[in-house]
């Protein structure tokens, strides 16, 4: 499984991997929607554009944006297409076009406040990314 929930005291915590950079960012967008509540087939795609000094920053903010995103259109996060990740002279930039779909009037949903940095980790090692993330609800 490319993404998985992970046990938490307070908080919602999942690992996603991927063999690439921008693999692994799109399997967290699969993630982040699980947490949430799964949308049906994300018809509706939305830009994204973050820059960060950092891998973790940039984890930070790509979440944050999802959640912005969600809050902000009524919709939920589905999936990412086309991510693109790079270096750049400040840290990196992330491009993607995140799928989302309709909020189920009936549905039920989990709000989710804010990333945070606790226990966060981006890593490569063994041929693998792996990304750790903590999300506030």
């Amino acid at each position: 499984m490319p993404y998985e929930i992970l046990e938490h005291t307070a908080d919602i915590k999942f690992r996603a991997t991927g063999e690439t950079l921008e693999g692994v960012f799109s399997e967290a967008v699969k993630g982040f929607g699980a947490v949430v509540g799964d949308g049906e087939t994300g018809q509706v795609g939305y830009d994204i554009e973050v820059e960060s000094e950092n891998l973790e920053a940039l984890l930070f903010d790509f979440m944050d944006e999802l959640i912005f995103l969600q809050d902000t259109e009524g919709v939920i996060v589905c999936e990412a297409e086309n991510a693109d990740i790079e270096e750049t002279d400040k840290g990196y930039r992330l491009t993607a076009d995140i799928l989302t779909d309709t909020i189920d009037p009936g549905g039920s949903y989990l709000d989710v406040k804010g990333p945070t940095y606790n226990e966060m980790k981006v890593e490569h090692g063994d041929g693998e990314w792996v990304i750790e993330t903590v999300l506030d609800i």
